[in-house]
């Protein structure tokens, strides 16, 4: 663990921010930045030891920035909620503020560069590997091709500068406060279809927030030159017919699943590299979604499921 140290977290205001913000905040002087749009966010992080700082990655200057020891960007434009719409925005927070920012922090302990899973070629109905082709993900192409290029900069950057990067390929990370499956264990409370890709199973390997917060903080340790690029999912394979079942169950209700071919195709992890560098995961997908529901009473905000 970590301690002791200046850290830098961006998309703080964010699920995955936010956690792991609050996280490192135990232990070490964090800086957590986001545009804190929703006030309640920014009083979240106080509460929890960080030190806020307001600004939009796609007007910051970095240079107005603290010195600190490591980076965890989490910061992005993000799918569902504005990357598709401009393609611009999207384009000068995900990859040209990211630059901004690994350029101002050369030289760092450690910097983790948060991408996506949805960075890979659909390869069907297999797990994707750190080594499958770039493409396209149906729906998102722009926030895809955002990452893609993001990815791109940081290991050029890294190279140069020498600078220990570790790239995390984000899957489906969940919890109390959102995550597209959050969102589909909210659908079915509600009583309404739950959109799934046609063709079979749309298998997934979910990531409860506690699991990904933890690994965040190992991945920040371990940066490389070139980035160590690893895929950051949950141990357990799941379809979205099965998890949804596991919360009608819990509900006490039933489930109808809607074919829709404007649902994410699905994707997971094959996550042999994430255990070898970051380790297991402890939540499982039942215990996650039980979880989900128990705190459902207290949940600040819906998440759309695409379809």
């Amino acid at each position: 663990m970590l301690q002791g140290e200046r850290i830098l977290v961006t998309g703080a205001s964010g699920l995955i921010g936010t956690a792991v913000a609050s996280r490192l905040a135990a232990r070490n002087h964090v800086y957590a930045l986001a545009r804190f749009t929703d006030p309640r966010a920014r009083d979240g992080i106080v509460q929890a030891g960080a030190e806020p700082v307001t600004a939009d990655l796609a007007t910051l200057d970095p240079r107005s920035l603290p010195e600190v020891d490591y980076v965890f960007h989490a910061g992005a434009t993000l799918p569902g909620k504005g990357a598709e719409q401009s393609r611009p925005r999207t384009f000068e927070v995900n990859v040209q503020a990211t630059g901004r920012l690994l350029r101002r922090y050369a030289g760092v302990k450690g910097f983790v560069q948060c991408s996506s899973g949805s960075v890979y070629a659909y390869q069907g109905q297999r797990p994707l590997r750190e080594d499958d082709a770039y493409g396209l993900h149906n729906n998102i192409p722009t926030y895809s091709a955002s990452k893609i290029a993001a990815e791109s900069l940081v290991e050029f950057l890294s190279r140069e500068q020498g600078t220990p990067v570790a790239t995390i390929r984000i899957f489906t990370v969940y919890g109390p406060a959102g995550g597209t499956v959050t969102g589909r264990i909210d659908l079915v409370a509600r009583g309404e279809p739950v959109p799934v890709y046609p063709g079979g199973p749309n298998q997934q390997t979910p990531m409860y927030i506690d699991d990904a917060a933890e690994k965040a903080e190992v991945a920040l340790t371990l940066g490389e030159v070139p980035p160590l690029v690893v895929n950051f999912a949950g141990s357990e394979t799941a379809s979205v017919q099965q998890y949804t079942q596991i919360a009608a169950d819990i509900l006490g209700t039933t489930v109808a699943h809607r074919e829709s071919p404007t649902a994410y195709y699905p994707i997971w992890a094959d996550v042999a590299k994430m255990h070898e560098y970051l380790g297991p995961c402890r939540v499982s997908v039942a215990e996650g979604v039980r979880r989900v529901i128990e705190a459902s009473a207290s949940r600040r905000e819906r998440t759309a499921v695409p379809g």
